[in-house]
Order: structure tokens, then sequence, then C-alpha cells
């Protein structure tokens, strides 16, 4: 405790001192009324010009190319607009315009990432159709796109995707496509979409430095919270051969969510070497320390009456216990004497089961579990509306998470890119990428588990350029073709012993929501999750003596269980091992007079994948395996220019992807055998695109359209059977910069994504929600309730229709102010659809003041003060429910210099 007061401390005296600063040095600036100047992330280098919502070319503009990677100089007049002009590689590997580029891409902006409200990935769904707000419990990097869990690139190579709070300290723009990567980039455990995050780029022409300052959190109608950032930004040239950027950013954040933290401090260098004219060598490093942060657990219990009128079912849950007796099965309930959350049990009842699956309370019976050699088993749990002390009560819309969680990750970030042009069109690129990952996840309501990840990704490209004439057509191949080697190292080290959601009592003490407040169990270690000595009966202070799941002292106060199949008694989701790809590809795009062409891309990878039980504790647990896939994919696309700045295309993509899985991106083990699951390494995903992107108006307005169907296979859960997926939708853009002041866009989406070959949850989740009638049995995983499972539903938590839009106007003074909002149809929380969630909107209001030299912003968050709600996970098997912040101020600054 005290080292964070320290840190809050210090940080409170870093933005007082910059602020004070700042306006001392620029008051000078209020006496002159000009237009903004580029601030630091509108700096271009030969690297990257960053046309998409900063600046547009002239008629009086001089500008010089070098060939492969976009290496441009421009000197121009720079005028604002929205629509999608810079040149992107994240489809193909070699750089395309939007409008020329066969699939669905949406560009964000410097500016956009600097100055737009962005907390976490939800935030994102105001720049590309096709994205949900799922929410990812407050630490999501990663947006949703077309109802499905998607990659993060970093400059075309795909990075460990685990939670950690929202950190844009190294990227200056991000390119977000629907769909599989592209063959260049190789499979990936995600085929619904990606965000190629693209890193800061050293500047060539002139020291550019700034500081930009964000604080909040006022909400009038209470929870105010202080949540800080401030980020320094300086670039410029060495010498002519040589330029640097470094960027750092510190950031305190408490959460309007008590008892949820979001700090970190991240640093970012980056270099860039012109040793030769035609050669260019760029690299850059990271460092991010998220040293607290914690999730949002939301409401459990979600019911139609909590969505309706924030009405909760208080009280104690109903634990379902068997033993076996004289080798059948029975079940028993405790009788509380009220629903106190500490309350005694005076007496107990035997269960039956109905033809409905339900448990109904049956004869009184004696204390079934008093001896060790008695011990039960918690199969689920029932609530009982009518016991003393429970009922519908009201409860707080952001107090619901343990006060004792504490989860923690480290980032270290290095990649090298070597581009030689061997002639004006032909090239060759080497990009080496390497990740180090650690995490602690110490979320005592939910899980205990430890992370470390090792990522070496290299890729060899050859660009090329060829034109030629056949009969009298004009043809031109735009080239790409090399191989890709990537090895992943992984140990994870995990305990789902208390991912047990809708037992806890939100209206109890939070820092009970533990198994062994849950449970009466004696507390051991400093997690607050330990359940006691592996394998022996537990006594409960309320049940009497337990089987409790087996784990283990897993180091720092955490513990674990063992590795292996289920079948044999270990965990699916602990494991260490690696897995190295190995892939060829080539990509084709091919332009007929261009006006018609035709893209094809090939890859072909193999991947030798090992597994290994970490844990190993008694005899018989060296659990071990290794195996050889192959994973081929084809992606085809034909278009069509009618006119110059319209482009008509059809896009296929047959992919194999390696599902990786548990609670973080690794291999998992098979159902049984002790052995890696291939089906995970034989997930196929087709996706059919039909779509058209127009600029009507050039240097005005900018149209897309695009409709798709995509199926895939979705990662094997631990009986080995594997969900499909369906997803069929529309989705269209549209940009519209009226003046360089006034600009505007919107987006649109229809979503029908329907799951089938459906396999019901295990675990501690429920097939059927929660019920209040003291019958209806959840979190048992389904192994009580024996629903059977449809053979297709549409997918929960995804609204079919969705709008965003936003309208931005700024006078010549540098006053302006932009309004963005958002607008979902219902959904349904979950499988069984006993719960529904109304449309929702959003409105957010940024009045600005932007000067060459400063800009300052107030923003108004959810200025209709809307309850609305996310998701605590994805896919069927939420259990709980976030209601999101009400309406709130935050303001930021920034200083150029």
């Amino acid at each position: 405790m005290l080292v964070k007061k320290r840190r809050s401390i210090a940080f409170k005296q870093l933005i007082t001192s910059a602020t004070i600063f700042n306006f001392i040095a620029t008051s000078s600036a209020f006496a002159e009324v000009q237009e903004p100047e580029t601030n630091i992330n509108e700096a271009t280098s030969k690297q990257s010009v960053e046309l998409n919502s900063e600046s547009i070319e002239e008629d009086n503009t001089s500008a010089e190319s070098d060939s492969e990677l976009g290496a441009v100089v421009v000197k121009r007049k720079k005028i604002k607009t929205v629509l999608p002009k810079r040149p992107s590689s994240s489809v193909y590997g070699t750089e395309t315009t939007v409008l020329d580029t066969t699939r669905s891409v949406s560009q964000i902006s410097a500016e956009q990432l600097e100055r737009d409200p962005i907390k976490t990935a939800d935030d994102l769904v105001k720049y590309a159709p096709g994205i949900t707000r799922n929410g990812g419990q407050n630490v999501s990097i990663a947006p949703l796109i077309r109802g499905q869990n998607s990659e993060i690139f970093q400059d075309g190579q795909r990075t460990y995707n685990v939670r950690h709070p929202f950190n844009l300290n190294a990227f200056e723009s991000v390119d977000i496509v629907a769909g599989p990567p592209s063959q260049v980039f190789g499979p990936s455990s995600r085929s619904g979409g990606y965000a190629n995050y693209i890193s800061k780029k050293p500047d060539f022409d002139k020291q550019r430095s700034q500081i930009n300052v964000q604080l909040g959190t006022l909400i009038p109608s209470g929870d105010s919270y202080f949540s800080g950032k401030v980020t320094y930004d300086t670039t410029g040239p060495i010498n002519d051969r040589v330029a640097y950027r470094v960027s750092i950013t510190p950031q305190r954040s408490n959460d309007y969510y008590k008892n949820v933290s979001n700090d970190f401090n991240s640093v970012y260098g980056a270099l860039a070497f012109k040793p030769t004219d035609n050669v260019r060598i760029d690299w850059n490093a990271s460092y991010d320390d998220y040293y607290d942060f914690n999730v949002t657990h939301g409401w459990n219990r979600a019911t139609q009456d909590l969505i309706d009128s924030g009405k909760y079912y208080a009280g104690r849950a109903t634990p379902i216990i068997s033993k076996v007796v004289g080798g059948v099965t029975q079940y028993y309930s405790p009788v509380y004497a009220n629903g106190s959350y500490n309350s005694q049990v005076v007496g107990w009842q035997q269960r039956t089961r109905n033809a409905q699956g339900q448990f109904i309370a049956g004869a009184t019976v004696a204390a079934p579990f008093t001896t060790p050699g008695q011990a039960g088993t918690v199969r689920g749990w029932v609530y009982d509306p009518t016991l003393a002390g429970n009922g519908l009560t009201s409860v707080s819309r952001n107090d619901f998470s343990n006060p004792d969680d504490e989860n923690t990750a480290k980032r270290g970030t290095s990649q090298l890119k070597i581009a030689v042009d061997l002639n004006p069109n032909w090239s060759i690129v080497n990009s080496s990428f390497f990740q180090y990952s650690k995490d602690t996840t110490n979320s005592i309501g939910s899980f205990l588990a430890q992370f470390e990840d090792k990522i070496f990704d290299n890729r060899f490209e050859l660009r090329g350029k060829t034109n030629f004439n056949l009969f009298g057509l004009d043809i031109q191949d735009n080239s790409n073709t090399g191989f890709a080697i990537r090895h992943e190292r992984f140990k994870t080290l995990a305990a789902n012993n208390s991912f047990t959601v809708a037992p806890y009592d939100l209206t109890a003490p939070l820092s009970l929501k533990t198994p062994a407040g849950l449970y009466g169990l004696p507390v051991t270690g400093d997690s607050g999750s330990w359940i006691g000595t592996a394998g022996v009966p537990q006594l409960s202070s309320y049940f009497g003596y337990l089987n409790l799941p087996r784990m283990y002292p897993a180091g720092d106060g955490l513990y674990a269980e063992v590795g292996g199949s289920p079948a044999s008694g270990g965990a699916v989701y602990t494991g260490e091992g690696s897995w190295t790809s190995s892939s060829f590809f080539t990509q084709q795009n091919i332009a007929i007079n261009q006006r018609v062409g035709f893209n094809l891309g090939l890859n072909t990878t193999h991947i030798n994948a090992k597994i290994k039980n970490p844990l190993v504790v008694a005899a018989g647990q060296e659990r071990s395996d290794e195996q050889n896939f192959w994973l081929p994919s084809v992606q085809a696309s034909a278009y069509f220019k009618p006119l110059d700045n319209t482009t008509i295309y059809y896009t296929y993509d047959h992919s194999y992807a390696l599902n990786t899985g548990g609670f973080a991106d690794v291999l998992t083990w098979a159902p049984s055998g002790n052995t890696l699951n291939p089906l995970a390494f034989h997930s196929l995903s087709e996706l059919r695109e039909v779509g058209i992107k127009s600029e009507p108006i050039p240097n005005k307005l900018f149209i897309s359209l695009a409709g798709y169907r995509q199926t895939r296979d979705l990662s094997p859960d631990t009986t080995g059977k594997m969900t499909y997926l369906e997803v069929k939708g529309l989705e269209s853009a549209i940009r519209f910069q009226a003046t360089d002041r006034l600009s505007s866009g919107a987006n649109l989406s229809v979503i029908n994504a329907k799951y089938s070959n459906i396999s019901y949850p295990s675990g501690f989740f429920s097939p059927v929600g929660f019920v209040a009638d003291n019958a209806t049995v959840f979190a048992d995983g389904n192994s009580l309730t024996r629903a059977t499972a449809p053979g297709s539903i549409t997918a929960p938590a995804i609204p079919k229709y969705s709008v965003n839009a936003f309208l931005d106007y700024r006078l010549p003074s540098g006053l302006g102010a932009e309004l963005a909002g958002w607008w979902t149809s219902s959904w349904y929380t979950n499988i069984a659809r006993t719960v529904k969630v109304p449309n929702e909107y959003n409105l957010n209001l940024t009045v600005y003041y932007r000067q060459p030299k400063w800009d300052g912003s107030i923003r108004f968050l959810n200025i209709t003060n809307q309850k609305n709600y996310v998701t605590g996970l994805t896919g069927g098997t939420s259990e709980f429910i976030t209601p999101t912040a009400p309406f709130a101020i935050q303001a930021t600054y920034a200083y150029r210099f």
C-alpha cells in the first residue's frame, strides 16, 4: 500500500508540474489565431506517411517516392480529412490503398488515437463496421469483429494476445481488417478479424516533441474517481542517416468500478537508419509494466428483473452435494436458518431430479457429510427465493469486485525490419519480432493463473512489381513471396477451482468472493482461494466434509491444477511446451489495364507442437506429447473498377487455424490420453465476401458496402467437441469531408450469427441460466441438468443491428466540437435466451480548442446517462453482465514543442 501511495503522489506531482509549465510557456498562443499545425503523430518520415485523417495533397504539392517501403517525402499544406487515404500493408503485405483492397478494411489515424476517448477495445466501434461491444472485462485491446474474437498484430506480425489495460503508447495508427489474416501473415487462432497496430516511426524531417495529459473522471451523479495519464513523445533526426523516437506513458487510474485499477508504466523507443539510399533499417522496442490492474466481474445472477429494474436476487445460494450410497449417487442440500451469508445450517434435505432436469427438495435427512469417509462433492447450486432474507433488492451499478484482486503483466518487445531495394521494382524485406510476456492473474473470485510466453517471429519477403503487355493489355503483377518461421514457448499454471460465478451474493462482503468464503473453508496462503490439502476431504464449517479439486502450490502464493487430460484428473489449461510454425507463402495481385484484377494468396504451414505437464507432484504425472501438422490455406479475389474511384470485388478465403485455448493463447490437452488435441490444429474457416468501395466525390466522400458469409470451427472444448459458427452479415461505412473543418462518418452493421454442433459448457457454467425457483440448477456445467443442446441456435451477446456515427466541426479560431454516438438492437445474454437486453445507445460530446502549439478538450461521456450493458465473457457461457458507466467528464491537454 505504501508503494502504491508513493507512486500516486509522484504521478500527481508530475501532472501538476507539466501542466503549470505548459500553460506558462504557451500563454502567448492565445494572442494569435491560425490554423493548427500538424502534431507529432501527424509528422511523417520516409517509412510512413499518415494520410488517413490528417492531411491530403493539394495541387501545388511536390513528392518524392522511394520504392518498396512506401518511403515518401512530401512538402505540402495540410488540411484535415477523415477519408481513408493512407496506403496500407495490413492485408497483402504490400502497400495498397483501402479503395483497392478487396477486403473490409478501416483505418484509425494518429489524431484519432490521440484525441478520442479510447479506453478499451469497445471504443473502437466508432471507426469500423462489424465491431461489437463485449466489455472484455476492462482489459481488452482486441475488438470483437463480426461476432468473433480477433487477433492483434504489430506492423504485420502477430503478438501475444492476453488481457491487460488498453495502452497505445507505442502506436500511431491502426488498421482494422475483417476476416482471417492474409496468406502473407500466416495462420492464426482467430479468424473473425484482426487489428494491425502501426508502431510510431522516427521523423527525419525535424525535431518534434509533444506532451499529452489526460485527467478524469468527474461523475456528477457520484462515484467520481482519479484517472490520469501522461504521454511524452519526442522524435527527430540524429543526422541525415539516423532518426529516433521515444515515447513514455505512466498511467495511474482507478475506475468507475470499485476495487478496479489500471496502473502501468510504458516505455517505447525506435531508431531508423539509412546506411545507403536503397537500404532502410527500422528497429523498435518497448517495455510495459502493468503492475496493478483488475477485471470487472459484473453482476452475476442475471435475470430479466435485473436488466429491466436493477433488482437483484440477493442472499444465500444452496449447493447440491452428491455422494454415493450403496452404489447409487444421491443428492442433498442444506437448509439455512436465513439468507445471510454466514447463517447456520439447521437441517438437510434429499434432492431428486425430475424430468425437466430440476432438483426437487424432498424429505428431511440427517447430516450426510459428518466424517471424511462421508465426504460429498458440490455439483451445482439452486436459489430459494422463499428463504427469509433472500429476495429481490437493489445493488450497486459499480461495486461487485473483490477488493483483494490484483493482476499483473509484463511485456517486452523488440522488432527489426530491414528493407533493401534491389532496383526500382524489386526489394527484399526481412522482419523479426520478439516478445516476452509474464502474467499473473490473481482474480480471487474467478481463477488463479500464471502465464509465461516467448515469441520469435521472422518473415522474409521478396516484393516485386512486374509490368508487361499481352495482346494489347497492360498487365501489372504486384507480388509478395517468401517464408516465415515462428517459434512460441509457453508455460501456464492455472487453477479453475473458483470460477463459480452465480453462487456469490453481491450484497455480502465482497472480500468473501472466494471459495473459502463460499464453502466456509479455512484460508491458506495470500491468494484467499486455496482450498486445503490436495486429495484430502476438507471440513467446511457450513456443509461438513467436502471433496474439492486437487490443487498444489505454484509459487507467489498461488495454486494450480496438474496438467493433463480430464480423463486422467488433469486440467487442460495447465501446460508447458512450444510450437514452431514454418510457412511458405505467395501473394500475386494482378491488374489488367487498371480496371480488372485478380488476387491469389497461397500459404502452407508445417507445425511441430510439444506439450508437457509442468506441475508433477506424484508418480505417473510426467505427461508429454509431440505431434506434427500441416495447415494449408488459400485466398482468392477478383475485382472490377468501372471508374477510377470505384472498386467492386469478390473474395474467398479457405484457411485452417491453430485454435489455442485455456486462459491464454496456449496449447491444451485432449479430453483423454494426455495428448495434444489434434482438432485444435484443423479448425477450418471459410469466408465469402462481396463488396463495393467508392469515392464518388474525390477527397470529399468515401463509401463502402460489404456482404459476407463466414463459417468456422471454434476451439475444441474439454470433451473434444467443436462448436460450429456461421456468421452472415452486411456492413457499410461512410466518410464525408465537407470542408477541412467539417467532417463526419457513419458505420452500419447487420450480423446474423448461429452456433451449431453445440456442446454445452463444462466446468462451472449453466446451460439454462439463473432461475430463482429452488429447483433449477446453475453452475453445474450441465452435469446435473443434462439439457440437450439444440442443433442450431442464434449466438448470444451479439446485437443483430448496430449503427455508430460522428460529426466534427471546427471554427477558424480553433474552437470546435465532435458529437459521436452508437446504437445497437436488443440481444440475449446467454444460449438459454432467458435474459434480453433491450436496444441501447450512447452519445459522447467533445468540446476542444486547438492552436499550433497546444490544444485542450473537455469530454462529456454518455451525456444522456444511459444504463447500457456488456457481457462478461464472449460466447454462450456468460453468466454475468456489466452495466456501463453513467454520465462522466474528462479533460485532455497537449503541448507541442
